[in-house]
């Protein structure tokens, strides 16, 4: 019996070159899986066509924005989710999910592997088989560009010789899905030079912005946004709406060298108008709701929840402990945050919360002022009091050193 191998199917090039390899080298029946994460260019129906006409099994489209909104960019919300302190982790986030869904998809149709088209520089081919591997350790994982040797000159001419149709490659290669958009390529390989305007999509380059600035009222709930501009919605038509009003403003690109899972140092562009956004206005609620120990420790475990997602681990226990650490501390972060949108910049113009630690009457300067300034004396005296004491000691140990020294 011939084995059956699901890939998760783009109907590019490469994946559609290793459908027809899989059947003619391997003699496999193959399942496609192709997964609408919110990509733009994603003609569903064409797609499938092109599987069908290929010589697909079976044939599988699946839409799971609504899922990629809900269970995996809201996570990332609730953590501030970025590697480094700058990228959003947009590609990286979603690969759990596809792979999740590639599991699940492989064991409904008894699949005995699940191929992807990774090559053996990136980061994808570790997210994917990691990912697949924890989820069910019994299905092998292929990469045929990595573990055949395939380069682009092999798959045109094995496509010419297939009657598989070729589309001319763009300049950039990409990768896009709802939260964000990723470039890399071309004439980004060079960090000397800025990112070329050819290289954006989503965002306007903030020299050549021309809509007048923008606010947005953004409301939260336990730390996921619930509404924008007053109007209840749910995270995917929030984020679908910032992405435009942020980007027709100039707002989301970033321009990162990274460092991959695989020790290469890579130059990304990414686009994420409305994660940067988003990112922005929960961060300025972090700040007037949670005090200052809890803000501590959630920059420590933000900052480890970006590098387990980026790192391919989404499904390490670990994940677990930290996921239940950000749902309890994200639930006073409820309110209001207002951002003014304009040529590239989003500043934060207000914010309000029910839950806010702000008071006024202590903080202020004016006659209103309740801070009883007189027990300042006395807590600087206990606070400092350790790093006093520990000087006053090692001053005398260093004065007694010098003086043997100049004796002698």
């Amino acid at each position: 019996m011939a084995k059956r191998a699901l890939l998760l199917y783009s109907g590019g090039l490469d994946t559609s070159v290793m459908l027809k390899m899989l059947q003619e080298k391997l003699g496999m029946d193959v399942l496609t899986l192709t997964l609408d994460i919110g990509q733009e260019e994603n003609d569903l129906k064409a797609i499938s066509g092109k599987a069908w006409d290929l010589g697909a099994t079976d044939v599988i489209t699946e839409d799971v924005k609504k899922k990629f909104a809900a269970e995996y960019i809201s996570r990332e919300i609730k953590s501030d989710g970025l590697y480094g302190g700058i990228y959003p982790l947009s590609t990286s986030i979603a690969r759990p999910l596809m792979s999740l869904e590639a599991v699940r998809f492989a064991e409904e149709y008894d699949c005995d592997l699940i191929v992807h088209g990774c090559t053996g520089k990136g980061n994808d081919q570790v997210r994917f088989e990691v990912s697949i591997k924890a989820l069910n350790d019994d299905i092998e994982v292929i990469a045929p560009v990595r573990d055949w040797g395939l380069n682009r000159d092999q798959e045109v001419e094995f496509a010419l010789a297939n009657n598989i149709p070729v589309k001319q490659g763009g300049k950039y290669s990409t990768d896009e899905n709802l939260w964000g958009r990723s470039v890399e390529g071309s004439d980004l390989e060079n960090p000397a030079f800025p990112v070329p305007d050819d290289a954006y999509s989503w965002v306007v380059p903030p020299h050549l912005v021309r809509e007048v600035k923008a606010e947005v009222q953004i409301g939260f709930s336990q730390g996921l946004p619930v509404t924008l501009n007053n109007e209840d919605l749910d995270i995917r038509h929030i984020v679908s709406r910032l992405n435009s009003i942020s980007g027709q403003r100039g707002i989301g690109g970033i321009d990162y060298l990274e460092d991959r899972v695989t020790g290469i140092k890579s130059r990304e562009f990414y686009e994420c108008p409305a994660a940067v956004v988003l990112l922005a206005a929960h961060k300025a609620l972090e700040r007037i709701t949670l005090n200052k120990e809890e803000m501590d420790i959630k920059k420590a475990m933000d900052a480890k929840w970006g590098d387990l997602v980026y790192n391919g681990l989404w499904f390490d226990p670990v994940m677990t402990h930290i996921n239940a650490f950000e749902e309890s501390v994200n639930e006073p972060i409820t309110g209001e945050v207002r951002l003014i949108l304009d040529k590239g910049l989003c500043s934060v113009a207000g914010i309000e919360s029910q839950n806010s630690l702000y008071n006024f009457e202590t903080s202020t300067y004016g006659k209103q002022d309740t801070f009883d300034q007189s027990m300042a004396k006395g807590f600087i005296s206990i606070f400092g009091n350790q790093t006093v004491n520990t000087a006053r000691v090692r001053n005398k140990k260093l004065e007694r050193i010098l003086s043997s020294k100049n004796q002698t």
